[in-house]
C-alpha cells in the first residue's frame, strides 16, 4: 500500500501523520512519501482558507474542482491512501480523495467540515458519533517509551510560545529563567533547553543569554537556524520533561516518552476550554504533573506518581493501531488483515 502523506511545513504536524503510517507498516505491507500542499497565492491566505472551508461542507463535484484550483498542483494518482494532520489541510484531503476516490485518514480539527468525507478521523474530542470516527487518548506519533536505566543528571525543558489561549510576556520567561536556574543549582541537574517555532526571537536570546551559565551545549534554539531537530535523541539525554502548556504536540510527544512530565504555565492566562480538559485529563491519568513557571521544580521532580507509565502508553498506541485497521479492513480488505483483535482486548 502506497500512503501519501501530506504536510503543511509543521513538524508537529508531520511527527503525528508519521506516527500514523509507521504504525500501519507494523501490520501492512506499505511505503510512504511526505508530499507538501501549498496555496498558489500566498496573499489573503486566512480569506482563502475560510472560502474553501465554506466550499469543503458540501463536497460537490464543482465545489471539489474551485478548492482544488487554489493549492498548486500535486499527482496522488499512485497512492491508496492520504494522510494528514492538522485543521488547514483537512479541506485539500476531503477534496482530492473525494475526486480521486482514495481511502484517507485526517488527524486534529475538521474545522467543521463533515467526517464522513474521511476514512478514518482521529480527534482528542470526536463531536459526533459518524463510523470513521476515532476518539483518541494520545495524538499519534513518532515516539514510543524509551529504556532509561540509569540517571542522566539532565532534565529538559521544551519552550513554546503563544497558543491555545497561552500569551506570554518578557517577565514570564524571566521568571521561568529564574526557577530554572534555581532548579539547577538546587538538583545539581543540567537544562537541556529546546525552544520551538512558537517561541517569539526576542523571549529565546532572553532565556538563552540568563542561562548562558547553566544550560547544556546541547541545547536547540529555534531562531539559530539550526535545522530540524531528532526529539527522540533528546529524549534519551534527559530524566524528565517539563514542557510549557501551551502545545498539545509538544505535551502528548513528552509523554509517549514515558518520562516524567511537568506541564509548566504563567500563573496568569487565559486558557483556551478544550485544551484545559486535555490536560486535566492527562493529569488524571497521571502522565503529567502541572506546575507554574514560578513553582519550585526540585520539590516535584521526584514524583514517582509520574513514573511507570510505559505499559500504559504502548497499550493505548496499540489500541490505537487496532482501531484504525478495523476501519480500514472494511474499506480495503485485500490490503487490510482481517484478524484482528478486539479493541477491548488491549
Amino acid at each position: 500500500m502506497k500512503v501519501a502523506i501530506l504536510s503543511d511545513g509543521l513538524d508537529g504536524h508531520i511527527n503525528q501523520s508519521i506516527g500514523i503510517a509507521e504504525m500501519l507498516k507494523e501490520s501492512v505491507k506499505s511505503s510512504y512519501k511526505v508530499i507538501d500542499v501549498k496555496l498558489k497565492y500566498s496573499l489573503f491566505r486566512g480569506l482563502q482558507y475560510i472560502y474553501i472551508k465554506n466550499l469543503s461542507k458540501r463536497l460537490t463535484d464543482r465545489h471539489i474542482e474551485i478548492i482544488l484550483s487554489f493549492f498548486k498542483k500535486i499527482d496522488l494518482s499512485d497512492y491508496e491512501l492520504i494522510i494528514s494532520t492538522g485543521g488547514k489541510l483537512s479541506v485539500f484531503n476531503a477534496a482530492v480523495s473525494k475526486k480521486y476516490n482514495k481511502k484517507n485518514i485526517h488527524n486534529g480539527s475538521l474545522r467543521g467540515i463533515p467526517s464522513a468525507y474521511f476514512s478514518v478521523s482521529l480527534a482528542l474530542k470526536t463531536k459526533n458519533n459518524n463510523s470513521s470516527n476515532i476518539e483518541t487518548i494520545l495524538p499519534p506519533n513518532r515516539f514510543s517509551p524509551i529504556k532509561h536505566n540509569r540517571k542522566k543528571n539532565k532534565s529538559l525543558f521544551l519552550i513554546g510560545g503563544n497558543g491555545s489561549g497561552y500569551k506570554y510576556k518578557k517577565e514570564d520567561f524571566f521568571e521561568l529563567c529564574q526557577q530554572i536556574k534555581k532548579y539547577s543549582i538546587d538538583s545539581g541537574k543540567i537544562p537541556v533547553i529546546v525552544t520551538s517555532r512558537r517561541t517569539k526571537k526576542s523571549h529565546e536570546l532572553l532565556i538563552k543569554d540568563y542561562l548562558k551559565d547553566y544550560r547544556d551545549d546541547k541545547s536547540v534554539w529555534f531562531h539559530s537556524g539550526l535545522g530540524k531537530i531528532n526529539l527522540s535523541n533528546v529524549f534519551k539525554l534527559v530524566d524528565e520533561i517539563f514542557v510549557t502548556e501551551d502545545s498539545t504536540s509538544m505535551i502528548s510527544e513528552s509523554i509517549s516518552s514515558g518520562l516524567r512530565v511537568f506541564t509548566i504555565a504563567p500563573k496568569r492566562v487565559k486558557k483556551d476550554k478544550d485544551h484545559l480538559k486535555i490536560l486535566y485529563r492527562y493529569e488524571r491519568m497521571g502522565f503529567i504533573k502541572r506546575l507554574n513557571f514560578d513553582s519550585t521544580y526540585i520539590d516535584h521532580a521526584a514524583n514517582p506518581i509520574l513514573s511507570g507509565k510505559r505499559r500504559k502508553i504502548l497499550s493505548i498506541k496499540r489500541t490505537l493501531k487496532v482501531q484504525i485497521l478495523h476501519k480500514l479492513s472494511k474499506l480495503c480488505p485485500t490490503k487490510i488483515p482481517t484478524n484482528l483483535p478486539q479493541t477491548n482486548s488491549l
